[in-house]
């Protein structure tokens, strides 16, 4: 599979881009959860480990900062390549609709499998107020495509397309694939483990499509179906 890519010198190696995620990574996941992460232990009690957590609307803009602008910016300094050129286009619009009639069906369908772990539903809605009045329901899952926006904008987006003439295809999708499994540890270990198949289908699909949003709109789907799930289950 040959993929182009807009034909401008990189400034900087794009190895770069690893350590970009890495610290934007570190600050999302210990500066602005919207839960908490600590350990526990015989004699020692429970200890935070992260910063108190945030409001969940201020999380979900968080992410849109560090997840998403601040990656795009430095990917752009660092390798030329442009809002088009990191897969923020529409790519290949007419399969990205079909990917979007098919997937939609199984987006759902693995967000109620997933409404139906305990240990998911531990973990979500990451709002508690969270309901299922469908104004609320809906303001809340505008406010989070925030976040899944710029979860597939760093990983499919930056990773995916900045790593592309440094790594390769298969390269370059391991690589984000195994960031963003790492990203998941704090999480529920079934959606952790779920992270790497997924990781690897949505890279792929991304570079055939040559655009991230149709993969976030399934990724957030997934979420939004889950939670609505759990809620009215």
């Amino acid at each position: 599979m040959t993929i182009s890519q807009e034909p401008l010198p990189a400034r900087f190696s794009p190895a770069w881009l690893l350590l970009v995620a890495t610290l934007v990574l570190i600050a999302f996941y210990y500066l602005t959860r919207a839960d908490t992460i600590g350990v526990s232990g015989p004699g020692r009690g429970w200890f935070a480990l992260t910063r108190p957590p945030l409001q969940p609307s201020l999380h979900f803009l968080s992410a849109a900062v560090l997840l998403g602008l601040i990656p795009l910016l430095a990917a752009w300094k660092i390798t030329g390549l442009g809002a088009r050129g990191l897969g923020l286009g529409l790519g290949n619009w007419r399969a990205g609709l079909v990917v979007l009639a098919v997937g939609i069906p199984l987006a759902i369908l693995a967000g109620w499998i997933a409404s139906r772990s305990p240990d998911m539903r531990a973990v979500y809605p990451l709002d508690p107020s969270l309901t299922a009045e469908p104004m609320v329901f809906l303001k809340s899952a505008a406010i989070q495509f925030l976040y899944f926006g710029a979860w597939e904008i760093l990983f499919r987006g930056v990773l995916l397309f900045g790593l592309l003439g440094l790594m390769g295809s298969f390269g370059a999708i391991c690589t984000q694939t195994a960031v963003s499994v790492t990203a998941h540890f704090g999480r529920a270990i079934n959606e952790t483990f779920s992270a790497l198949p997924a990781g690897l289908v949505f890279g792929w699909v991304t570079l055939r499509l040559q655009s991230i949003w149709y993969i976030a709109v399934l990724h957030w789907l997934v979420a939004m179906s889950m939670d609505w799930f759990i809620l009215t289950t």
